[in-house]
């Protein structure tokens, strides 16, 4: 009884240590001593757009703030929202899940842009609304396209430690074969590796199908950005300047300064435009065309933006479907003979009354 017992533990102990299941997008987490409101990507969503909406009737930044500190239930937005009212970046002044969440540094950015450009806070803010709510249903789409697969792997994962329990609950007593001879040790050794094995290999192709959410402004935000500054007024290096100004520095930042750099020194777009990552193709391909055609640059640039959003959920789909087959792959060359050599083996030589000693002094 009590190996079977030892056994299920590690199995929950595996499942639960090497590959632990994803956290809701925007998941609020429980706070244990007080009762504060959540504050996910969604309620910022929601909080924005409220701004927005006060901003528009007439009132400042500051006074919007303060106007929704007022109704904010207690919690991390509420906090934010008394900090920016008394003039503070939101960047700077979001703290507990805020302080470090994609969505903020989004907000202070924009609100950044306007500042430096004169472009409408309140057009600004309601498009920062909308991309942040497309952003969160991507993230959502993304996570349940990858449910599947996810439990798939953690299951497959404790197989070679059920063989054990298997053997263990039809009467014979792999463990002690395992563990009493020489041969039975490296039999052992070589279930442990092959399941050690299909562990890493399982979680490098979650990684790479699932790589980790970006930690800084979303490039179809920086679209959105630059719309907005270009709404204002500005020509396309001068609205390039000052969302890289305004974003918190990275790649894209970098990239940005330097193709504002060429377009004032009077570069064509089709060659400044190739200093930009990969992240902001779009940003190229639109500036080009609107270089070459004269079409309205802002209203290519949401649309590609846009574009880019509803375009992750179907991609995240796509690669669920592509890891779910690529899964047989560890499946099938690592943990199916780690089974077979924890579980299947042992089984059936105890079960014959037999050893796996190749040696007269084996058990």
């Amino acid at each position: 009884m009590i190996p079977v017992l030892a056994v299920g533990a590690l199995a929950l102990v595996l499942l639960w240590v090497l590959v632990p299941p994803p956290l809701p997008a925007g998941a609020p987490v429980r706070a244990s001593r007080s009762r504060r409101a959540p504050s996910g990507p969604l309620d910022l969503a929601r909080t924005v757009e409220q701004l927005a909406s006060v901003i528009s009737s007439g009132a400042s930044i500051r006074q919007g703030w303060a106007a929704l500190a007022r109704t904010l239930p207690d919690g991390d937005l509420r906090d934010l929202a008394r900090a920016s009212a008394a003039g503070a970046d939101p960047r700077r002044a979001a703290g507990g899940r805020l302080r470090s969440a994609p969505t903020v540094a989004s907000l202070g950015a924009a609100l950044a842009v306007c500042e430096r450009t004169g472009a409408p806070a309140a057009v600004m803010l309601q498009h920062l609304a909308d991309a942040l709510r497309d952003l969160h249903d991507a993230a959502q789409a993304r996570r349940s396209a990858f449910a599947g697969p996810r439990s798939t792997a953690r299951i497959l994962l404790v197989l070679p430690l059920a063989g054990l329990g298997l053997g263990m609950l039809l009467g014979g007593d792999p463990l002690r074969l395992l563990v009493a001879s020489t041969s039975g040790r490296l039999l052992g050794g070589a279930g442990i590796g092959l399941t050690v094995l299909g562990w890493w290999w399982m979680r490098r192709l979650l990684r790479s199908a699932d790589p980790p959410l970006r930690t800084e402004v979303d490039p179809s935000v920086v679209l959105e950005l630059i719309a907005g500054a270009l709404e204002s007024g500005l020509p396309l290096s001068r609205a390039l300047a000052a969302v890289a100004a305004a974003l918190p520095g990275g790649t894209d930042a970098e990239a940005m300064r330097a193709v504002a750099s060429a377009l004032a020194a009077g570069v064509p777009a089709r060659l400044a435009v190739d200093a930009l990552p990969a992240e902001l193709d779009a940003l190229g391909r639109s500036a080009v065309l609107a270089e070459e055609t004269g079409a309205d640059l802002a209203r290519v640039l949401r649309s590609a933006a846009r574009d880019a959003r509803r375009g992750r959920a179907r991609d995240a789909e796509v690669r669920a479907a592509e890891l779910a087959v690529r899964l047989v792959l560890p499946t099938g060359a690592a943990l199916l003979p780690a089974f077979v050599a924890l579980g299947i083996v042992p089984t059936v030589i105890s079960l014959l009354g037999g050893t796996l000693s190749l040696t007269s002094g084996g058990a």
